[in-house]
């Protein structure tokens, strides 16, 4: 029995190589070869060469076939060789990449980006974010970026984000009013006088639309929040963001929450923060609909 094993174990290497030259045959391909001198008689042999996941163990002779021997793990080839050692696999997914397909004796590991990050200049870069009047055109992929768009006429986005795109702006239904019409920054905001008048979630979301559709300088939403919303007196007071999208977002979910009779005060903080042009067409915009509905808020 154990004369039968080491037979079949010296065998193996021309099992392997014959398996392959069968294999090219049916698929009416010839097996590779390489020449080499002859180191006995000083002609030349053509040899075949090794098939993928293996390497070259002897070279032939003229009596003898090449020997081959299948790749050790975390080795490779993945061409017919004669080379002496399969290669080393030696790609590593690094920070916000994955393993797409495993080393194996056929092939090198291949990454790819993670979601949410694709594939430039050698790294993985996270996606582009497509800010407040801008929709995602393409989604991006692990190979190429996000392509934003400007939303068009009757189209809006409030967010920063990778994902979302241009959304129609509403159209209020029978016995609504449109209290301030959409733009590329926030949708139509529409409802009842009695609901405006209440000073709830309607009046909240006519604020923010009104201040997304108004391009304030960085420096004065900054200051604007650092005196109202993050007020010196706060601990641990948080460091204002550097763009205008987390900024916008600062100042919205701070409409959210603060009390009606502080929102009443905006027209009066706008001109504490050189905000006049902004602080007098939302006077304007208030007195028009207090004019038309005399229960409504107004500062």
């Amino acid at each position: 029995i154990n004369y039968m094993l080491l037979s079949l174990q010296s065998l193996l290497p021309a099992l392997l190589l014959l398996s392959s030259v069968l294999w090219c045959d049916s698929a009416g391909d010839s097996v590779p070869t390489y020449q080499r001198k002859d180191p006995s008689t000083g002609g030349t042999l053509t040899c075949a060469k090794c098939p993928p996941g293996t390497h070259m163990v002897a070279h032939c002779t003229a009596t003898t076939a090449t020997q081959c021997a299948p790749c050790r793990d975390d080795h490779f080839t993945e061409l017919w060789n004669y080379l002496p050692r399969c290669l080393y696999c030696n790609i590593f997914c690094s920070e916000n990449q994955e393993v797409e397909t495993e080393c194996s004796a056929r092939h090198n590991r291949v990454c790819r980006c993670k979601e949410g990050f694709y594939w430039s200049n050698a790294f993985c870069d996270r996606h582009a974010e497509c800010g407040p009047g801008f929709g995602v055109q393409t989604k991006g992929t692990p190979k190429t970026n996000t392509v934003c768009e400007q939303c068009a006429e009757g189209y809006f986005s409030a967010s920063t984000s990778a994902l979302d795109s241009c959304v129609n702006h509403q159209e209020c239904a029978l016995g609504q009013v449109a209290f301030l019409n959409g733009s590329m920054y926030h949708d139509t905001v529409c409802g009842t006088s009695e609901d405006f008048a209440k000073g709830g979630e309607l009046y909240r979301m006519f604020l923010s639309g009104f201040f997304s559709m108004h391009r304030m300088r960085l420096a004065k939403m900054k200051k604007f929040i650092a005196r109202y919303i993050h007020k010196s007196g706060e601990e641990r007071r948080p460091r204002a963001p550097k763009q205008r999208g987390p900024l916008m977002d600062q100042i919205k979910t701070w409409l959210s929450e603060a009390p009606v009779e502080q929102l009443k005060k905006l027209p009066h903080m706008l001109k504490a923060t050189q905000l006049n042009s902004m602080a007098e067409k939302l006077e304007k915009a208030l007195h028009e609909i207090q004019q038309q509905d005399p229960s409504a808020p107004s500062d």
